[in-house]
């Protein structure tokens, strides 16, 4: 065989033994919904970068074709947590994924925050406040009213966010993924 002949065969193997694996690869698009459902409970009462894991709700479908079948696992994190004070605030639950499973094998995203927020517990406190005060102040006057009041304001605290296991949750992909 001449050298050009052995060339051509060489790379004719490789052309034939490579183009599979070209044409199954896949890139699903930046901005693509991935619909997800927590195994584990995530809360606003959790510290950041604790992470949690899902399956997908749904078959991630591109160009008609399924590439990541409904019930594969996911892992994601929490981002930022905070809880509601005993006075005033908010409780804010914020969650990213990390990576999916596809085919056996961890395949690393990326995702814009799923972000959740508790009700206001400033309306509450001022409620309980009020109404301690008026009770105060009927049993012992205005010092008496003042500090049950106050007391009163202060002793529950704002409800945190929850997402118990099951919570059907939606991300969204912020670069394209190849698979």
């Amino acid at each position: 065989m001449t050298r050009y002949a052995t060339t051509a065969l060489a790379f004719s193997l490789i052309y034939v033994l490579l183009t599979p694996f070209a044409a199954r690869a896949v890139t699903i698009p930046g901005g693509t919904s991935l619909f997800v459902r927590t195994v584990d409970q995530v809360s606003s009462t959790d510290k950041a970068w604790k992470s949690f894991a899902a399956r997908l709700d749904s078959n991630l479908v591109v160009k008609g074709k399924v590439v990541i079948p409904v019930g594969s696992k996911v892992y994601g994190r929490v981002e930022s947590s905070r809880s509601a004070g005993r006075a005033f605030g908010q409780s804010k639950l914020a969650l990213s994924l990390r990576k999916v499973v596809v085919d056996g094998r961890p395949v690393a995203i990326a995702t814009a925050n799923c972000e959740q927020s508790g009700p206001r517990s400033g309306r509450k406190t001022a409620g309980r406040a009020a109404a301690g005060s008026l009770v105060g102040f009927a049993l012992g006057g205005p010092a008496a009213g003042a500090a049950i009041g106050a007391a009163t304001g202060l002793i529950g605290q704002g409800k945190s966010v929850e997402a118990p296991a099951g919570t059907l949750l939606e991300f969204r992909l912020t670069r394209p993924v190849t698979l």
